[in-house]
């Protein structure tokens, strides 16, 4: 008989269990009871992924009201991917160029020693080639979730790609403090961020289609936004506040290096999507074992529940 919670959790025991490339035949070795047939027919099975990760992070103990809200995206590379659905070609930054991979983008909370993705997102796109959903707007139906989950967070942060000006607004309508990056040919007072001279202080200003003012500096040939105004909004106070977005920057991390992101092989994006979630609840199942560190934490809840 199909149990969800059992084969979910030897799933992700599994995944924490080898540091090389993970298999359905190795993610079933730790235990005696679960084939790897059974762990590839419970990806493949028809289940919601953010409601399932919706109802993990219910049942944790967090309070809400002392943390703040990030949002990224990051390309699961998949270089040698054979008619996997949601790959496609990606620009990655990292490698300064477009790749083969899955586009995932994430919403997550974090207070500064525990992250918690909230709502993610694999891109996709219709039988026509048009996007099923685009990142900017999943990110603001993401935040709108974030806020019926009674998340209230101390600012929400994310870069230039994501500052579009009804993202602006809306987090501004929700009484939210946000800080961004900004792209250099948007408009701030009637002039493009490129075109003005900043000097080492902020400035307020109206930003074109924006309908709050915004305090915007310049820093390291970068520009940055916030919708907090006032003499104490200086520009090192945009830059540190925007600076704790690295957060989701190590979440990604651990998920690819930890809990073994781009192994799935699956072809159909409902697999894809699935494995993503149970690489979500490993990252936060390692995260839990309050280690020194992600890495020792891992090694620790190998000897301690894997005895390997």
């Amino acid at each position: 008989m199909y149990n969800f919670n059992r084969i979910a959790k030897s799933l992700t025991i599994g995944l924490l269990a080898y540091d090389g490339k993970y298999s359905y035949s190795k993610g079933c070795e730790p235990f005696t009871n679960v084939s790897s047939y059974q762990l590839k027919r419970f990806l493949d099975r028809e289940w919601d992924e953010n409601q399932k990760l919706e109802e993990y992070i219910r049942s944790l103990e967090i309070d809400w009201s002392t943390g703040w809200l990030m949002g990224d995206d990051t390309i699961i590379e998949k270089p040698y991917a054979q008619k996997i659905e949601c790959v496609y070609w990606q620009y990655s930054s990292k490698n300064k160029g477009f790749i083969e991979g899955i586009s995932l983008t994430v919403l997550a909370w974090t207070d500064g020693k525990r992250t918690i993705p909230i709502k993610f997102m694999v891109y996709e796109k219709d039988i026509n080639g048009n996007p099923v959903q685009t990142k900017n707007t999943f990110l603001e139906e993401a935040v709108e979730y974030a806020k019926n989950l009674g998340i209230v967070p101390k600012y929400v942060c994310f870069d230039s790609k994501f500052s579009s000006k009804s993202l602006l607004n809306l987090l501004n309508s929700f009484r939210w403090v946000y800080f961004t990056q900004l792209a250099s040919n948007r408009s701030f007072n009637g002039q493009q961020l490129k075109m003005r001279r900043f000097q080492p202080y902020s400035e307020e200003g109206n930003l074109k289609g924006v309908g709050h003012r915004v305090s915007i500096t310049k820093y390291c040939k970068r520009y940055y936004a916030t919708n907090a105004t006032g003499k104490h909004i200086t520009s090192k106070y945009i830059v540190n506040h925007y600076r704790v977005r690295w957060s989701i920057e190590v979440l990604f991390r651990v998920l690819k290096q930890l809990c073994h992101l781009q192994d799935c092989q699956g072809k159909k994006t409902r697999t894809q999507k699935h494995y993503v979630f149970m690489c979500i609840q490993a990252f936060i199942l390692l995260q839990d074992q309050n280690e020194k560190s992600v890495y020792y934490a891992k090694k620790i809840f190998q000897q301690k529940y894997l005895r390997i």
